[in-house]
């Protein structure tokens, strides 16, 4: 729901093992324990072991695309491990499939949970040993996802990558030069791309980037689903006021998101847009950029606070009801490989104008169930489009809820659960 990946890459200020992997040989003792798995997989009920270095306390995009999948494995009767870091040592409320790897060090950095654990590989390896899975879900390219990359050959088990973000562009949350980390990261992650069995990507540009970039593996566009509770199935959000436009985003506050030019938006249609209709800008999220976000609006650009409502972490039932009451969802962000958001809001009617960017290319259909755009200035006007005309808005909430409920989690797991059923097969 609320993208997290800068946490990814802080793992190299405090991770040696960020930018370098040391290779693991095997002898032939070792490679003689190596696990027998059946072979006929072919509608084979499935153990998966998901890692990730992000999961709760953390409440972005990679943590609700895993929950997601993660239930929806569960309920088509397979069996799904999530293997991740011990933020908060006993203050954890976990369900039992969910295995956290034990940190000597935990913090806060920037407002954000960290951990650190020792002999990350070792740790991890005899965990999968005793899951014994059929495959290996990795959803980061560093720290915990390169120990599962190396687990995975180890024990000869199959191992699929989610490629959830354009890494490079989180560079600037490493406290060392872009020009010196851009390029170490691309590498990093590439090296990765290829030493993995499968890659999922939820975009066509992020597949057609790796092909770009001479990745051999296989390329699956899968999109994240969104959960059950987001799907508005009696899409009732009808605009009663004529004369109130209210719009909503839903993220985390951090400078890549570009979050102030959406307040520049709203600056522009209170001040220069029509007084017949009053714009209204409700903001949901949390992060470092919060407070700095808010004092944007409210001192730097003197916007009413009638006008701008700031919400912190709300819930999940909180947002849906959000999205089921406003008139227009509004993205700002060019880092994101998908947007869930953006299938969050469509399926519960709400049409979408958004800064044109790799993730929104594959949801957003101009004139369908939004509008794409490449300034503020633009996004302003099809605002103002869409709110004086009543017509193109139903046209456009009706687009959006056909086009949000095609990311059931059910349609979306399937696609995944067949590729993780021919992947497991070749070994």
């Amino acid at each position: 729901m609320l993208p997290n990946t800068k946490n990814d890459l802080k793992w190299g200020i405090f991770s040696p093992c960020l930018f370098a992997s040391k290779c693991i040989k095997l002898d032939s003792k070792q490679t003689k324990t190596v696990r027998v798995r059946k072979r006929e997989m072919k509608g084979k009920k499935l153990k998966i072991a998901m890692v990730t270095n992000n999961y709760t306390p953390y409440n972005g995009g990679v943590v609700s695309s895993i929950n997601s999948f993660a239930e929806e494995l569960k309920k088509q009767g397979h069996k799904v491990f999530i293997i991740t870091l011990d933020f908060l040592g006993k203050k954890h409320n976990d369900p039992d499939n969910v295995v956290r790897i034990p940190s000597i060090m935990k913090f806060i950095y920037k407002k954000n949970h960290m951990a650190v654990v020792l002999r990350s590989t070792k740790k991890l390896e005899k965990i999968i040993k005793k899951i014994n899975p059929d495959i290996i879900h990795s959803h980061h390219p560093f720290y915990l996802g390169s120990s599962a990359e190396k687990v995975a050959k180890k024990l000869d088990i199959p191992i699929i990558f989610t490629y959830h973000s354009t890494y490079e562009r989180y560079a600037h949350y490493i406290p060392v030069p872009q020009w010196i980390t851009r390029p170490i990261i691309k590498k990093t992650v590439l090296s990765f791309c290829k030493k993995v069995d499968g890659i999922i990507v939820p975009c066509n540009e992020i597949k057609q980037y790796l092909i770009k970039n001479e990745i051999k593996t296989n390329i699956t566009r899968i999109p994240s689903g969104i959960l059950p509770i987001f799907i508005n199935n009696k899409h009732e959000n009808k605009r009663d006021n004529k004369s109130t436009f209210n719009m909503l985003t839903v993220s985390r506050f951090a400078k890549e998101k570009n979050i102030p030019l959406l307040l520049d938006v709203l600056d522009k249609l209170y001040f220069d847009g029509s007084q017949e209709i009053k714009y209204t800008l409700t903001l949901a999220g949390y992060g470092a950029e919060f407070e700095n976000i808010q004092q944007y609006a409210y001192q730097k650009l003197c916007l009413p606070k009638e006008n701008v409502r700031f919400l912190h972490k709300p819930n999940k039932q909180h947002i849906s009801k959000l999205y089921s009451q406003s008139d227009l969802f509004l993205f700002s962000s060019t880092s994101d490989t998908q947007g869930l958001v953006l299938a969050e809001a469509m399926a519960s009617g709400c049409p979408v104008v958004s800064i044109d960017g790799a993730g929104q290319r594959d949801i957003v259909k101009n004139n369908y169930n939004g509008f794409l755009v490449d300034s503020a200035k633009e996004m302003a006007e099809k605002i103002t489009f869409v709110a004086q005309n009543t017509s193109i808005h139903e046209k456009l909430k009706n687009g959006a809820f056909e086009t949000g409920t095609q990311y059931h989690p059910q349609k979306m797991t399937l696609l995944m659960a067949t590729l993780f059923q021919k992947q497991a097969k070749k070994f």
